[in-house]
C-alpha cells in the first residue's frame, strides 16, 4: 500500500475544513468513547471497600451518565457511517448491523463463559447470589442482546452488557432515526425534539420513581431513543453548518466544563444531559480543522479498545477484590484507597488484552465470515429506500 506524505494528510484536512465536511474518522468523537465508558466503570465502584466514593465526588456518583453521554456519541457517529457509506454507493443495511454486532459480541460471549465459571465457584463456595441474575431467561435474553429491552427484571450474567443491548435498539432503529434527522425535519427542530423527548421520558420515569438516566434492565434500551435522535439531528445540522473558525475547542471546552462542574455538584441530569450533545458537536467540529481536539496517540486507539475494557470489568472487580480479601483482609485508610485505585489499571490491561486475544481476531475472522455475500439479498431493497431517505434535500 502506497504511504501517503504528511502533507497529503494536511491538503485532505484543509479541504474537508473549507469544505465543512466531516472527515472519514472523527477521531475525537472515538477517544471521547474511552472517556465515556470509563466514566461508567468509575461509578460502578463507588461502594466498593466501605469508601463511599460516590458519596465524596459527584464525578463518581454521576458516573451513570456516562451511558448517556456514550449514547448520544454512539448516534452520531452512526448516521455518519450511514451517510459516507451511502456516499460511496456502498450502505447495506444488513453489512451495516454485522459490522456492529461483531465488534462486541464475541467478546460478551466469553464474559457470559467467564461469569459462568464464577459463579459456580460462588456456590461451590456457599457465596450468596441474588435470585433471577444466572437464570435460564437472563442467559437466554444476553444470548440474543434484549436483556435491556424490558425482557428480564434485572441485569444478569454479564451485567455490563446491557449498554451493548441497548446500543443494539439504537442501530436496530437507526433507520428511522436517520430518516427523521436527515429527510423529515430540519436539524434544529431534531435537536429540540430530542431534548424534549429526553425531558419528557426523564419526568414519566421520576413520577414512576425511576431514574431515566440509569435505567438499565429496566427498559434501559429507551435511553438511546432522544440520544441517537440528537446525535443524529447534530450530525443533519454540521453537514449543513460549521462553527466559525475557533469556536469548535471553546464550545466542547464549555461543554466539558459544565458537565464536571454540574456533575460535582449533583445537579439534576435534565441540566446535564444536552450538554453531552454541545460536547459531542464541538468535538466534531474540531474534526473538520487542522488540529482536532483529543487526538493525543492513545486516546483514539483507547476509544478503538473502550468495548473491551468496558466488557471486562465485573469479572475484574470479583477476582481482584476477593484476592484483595484473601491476601489481606479487608483494608482501611490511605491502602483502601491505594487498593481500590489499583483495580483499574487492572481493568485497562484486561480489556486490553482480551481486545487483542479475544474481540479484535474474532471481529476480523467474522467479517471474512459474513452472511451478506456481494450478490444482491433482501437487504439491498431496504438500502436502496433507505438511500433515498438519507439523500439531503436539494
Amino acid at each position: 500500500m502506497p504511504k501517503i506524505a504528511p502533507k497529503q494528510v494536511s491538503e485532505t484536512a484543509r479541504e474537508s475544513a473549507s469544505a465543512g465536511a466531516y472527515p472519514a474518522e472523527i477521531r475525537p468523537l472515538i477517544s471521547l468513547r474511552f472517556v465515556a465508558l470509563a466514566w461508567v466503570v468509575l461509578n460502578q465502584f463507588r461502594f466498593h471497600l466501605g469508601l463511599h466514593a460516590g458519596d465524596r465526588s459527584g464525578l463518581v456518583f454521576k458516573g451513570y451518565l456516562g451511558a448517556s453521554l456514550f449514547f448520544v456519541l454512539a448516534g452520531f457517529l452512526a448516521v455518519h457511517l450511514l451517510v459516507t457509506q451511502e456516499a460511496q454507493g456502498r450502505f447495506r443495511y444488513g453489512p451495516f448491523l454485522w459490522t456492529r454486532l461483531i465488534r462486541t459480541y464475541p467478546l460478551h460471549l466469553v464474559m457470559i463463559a467467564v461469569m459462568a465459571v464464577l459463579m459456580i465457584a460462588g456456590r461451590v463456595s456457599g457465596a450468596f447470589l441474588p435470585a433471577g441474575v444466572f437464570d435460564w431467561r437472563g442467559l437466554a435474553a444476553n444470548l440474543a442482546l434484549v436483556q435491556a429491552w424490558g425482557t428480564v427484571p434485572t441485569v444478569s450474567w454479564n451485567f455490563p452488557s446491557w449498554l451493548i443491548s441497548a446500543e443494539w435498539f439504537g442501530y436496530i432503529a437507526l433507520p428511522v432515526t436517520a430518516w427523521i434527522a436527515l429527510k423529515r425535519l430540519n436539524p434544529i427542530l431534531v435537536i429540540a425534539g430530542a431534548i424534549g423527548l429526553f425531558a419528557v421520558a426523564f419526568e414519566v420515569a421520576a413520577a414512576r420513581h425511576v431514574l431515566f438516566t440509569d435505567m438499565t434492565a429496566q427498559i434501559g434500551a429507551l435511553q438511546t431513543v432522544p440520544a441517537f435522535l440528537l446525535g443524529a439531528g447534530l450530525y443533519a445540522l454540521g453537514r449543513r453548518w460549521s462553527l466559525p473558525q475557533g469556536w469548535s475547542g471553546f464550545v466542547a471546552g464549555v461543554a466539558g466544563a459544565w458537565i464536571v462542574a454540574a456533575a460535582l455538584l449533583r445537579l439534576n441530569d435534565l441540566f446535564i444531559w444536552p450538554a453531552f450533545g454541545a460536547l459531542v458537536f464541538g468535538l466534531a467540529e474540531t474534526a473538520k480543522t487542522e488540529k482536532p481536539a483529543l487526538t493525543w496517540a492513545p486516546l483514539p486507539w483507547l476509544g478503538q479498545v473502550a468495548y473491551s475494557i468496558y466488557l471486562v470489568y465485573l469479572p475484574v472487580d470479583i477476582v481482584y477484590f476477593h484476592g484483595v480479601a484473601r491476601l489481606i483482609g479487608t483494608p482501611t485508610g490511605a491502602l483502601a484507597w491505594a487498593v481500590w485505585a489499583g483495580v483499574f489499571p487492572v481493568i485497562l490491561v484486561a480489556g486490553v488484552v482480551a481486545h487483542q486475544l479475544i474481540a479484535k481476531p474474532a471481529a476480523a475472522w467474522l467479517a471474512r465470515h459474513a452472511p451478506f455475500g456481494s450478490s444482491v439479498d433482501r437487504s439491498d431493497l431496504f438500502a436502496a429506500r433507505l438511500a433515498a431517505v438519507t439523500q439531503r434535500p436539494n
